[in-house]
């Protein structure tokens, strides 16, 4: 299984709280192998197996913790 990885743009990672959230629901979801974020720039860096997890589950879950993929 080849892993993909994706830069997602985040609005609501606005300290060092709501970018460890962030984190936490990212690293979460079954297929998810790395995630960092970047609260200065308000990116997500998010590496994940395609065979387990799709880039739309990964926006839902973060959707539904309060943020938002711009």
């Amino acid at each position: 299984m080849k892993a993909e990885s994706i830069t997602m743009q985040l609005s609501g990672v606005h300290d060092a709280a709501t970018q460890k959230a962030a984190v936490q629901v990212l690293k979460s979801i079954n297929g998810v192998r790395s995630v960092s974020v970047d609260r200065r720039r308000a990116v997500a860096d998010v590496t994940f197996l395609p065979t387990k997890t799709t880039v739309p589950t990964l926006t839902q879950a973060l959707a539904e913790a309060g943020f938002s993929v711009i």
